[in-house]
């Protein structure tokens, strides 16, 4: 009985055994300490050079990007649709006295069409660009008042008219007439927008409130 193998194949067992040991060798002292490494050096070499390209296109889009910029620039620097001044006080000023020039202009009469009160306001509902309210109360008769709103909301920069309220009022007797004389009372908020923008209060919503001086 043979327990030993032949030496042809005992030599070829202990090329099988060298192979393996070799493999073994390779996979635990080469592959995961040297080629698994430089493998995923590889790979992250390959991500970075993905992003510089990126980079490098988004980087030339800069000027184009630039120049787009530029152009709404200019357009916001233009657009009539804001009020000139840069400031609530001043906007309001600016505001009022484009109301009286209006009303004058319509006001063949003085005493048949006036303004009684106007009074600022600032807004407290959270809008992009800061809002210039004047509340405004005119003592006026029909036709020179449709003339007057005319003009106000085809105005430019843009104006806007909000809470409208007329009343019909009895109130004196002209001099020389028998006749008691009728006026119509009409109130309304007038307001445009500065290019200012507001401070919204990401908890609550609202307009930031101002720090006193």
């Amino acid at each position: 009985m043979q327990l030993l193998p032949s030496a042809e194949h005992g030599r070829f067992l202990a090329a099988v055994l060298l192979v393996i040991a070799i493999l073994l060798a390779y996979l635990l002292g080469v592959h995961w300490w040297f080629t698994a490494r430089h493998l995923e050096i590889g790979g992250q070499i390959s991500d970075l050079r993905t992003q510089e390209l990126r980079f490098r296109e988004k980087a030339a889009e800069r000027p184009a990007l630039e120049k787009q910029l530029a152009e709404v620039q200019q357009y916001e620097s233009n657009n009539p649709a804001f009020l000139p001044e840069a400031d609530f006080e001043s906007a309001a000023a600016g505001l009022t006295q484009r109301l009286k020039q209006i009303v004058s202009s319509h006001a063949t009469d003085p005493t048949r069409c006036q303004i009684i009160m106007n009074q600022y306001a600032h807004a407290t509902e959270p809008e992009r660009f800061e809002r210039v309210t004047i509340k405004v109360r005119l003592r006026c008769d029909l036709e020179p008042f449709a003339g007057i709103l005319y003009d106000l909301e085809s105005a430019s920069p843009f104006l806007f008219i909000d809470d409208l309220q007329i009343f019909r009022q009895q109130g004196y007797v002209q001099p020389g007439q028998n006749k008691i004389s009728t006026y119509l009372d009409i109130r309304f908020d007038l307001y445009g927008y500065i290019r200012k923008r507001v401070e919204i209060d990401e908890k609550t919503g609202r307009i930031k409130a101002k720090d006193s001086p």
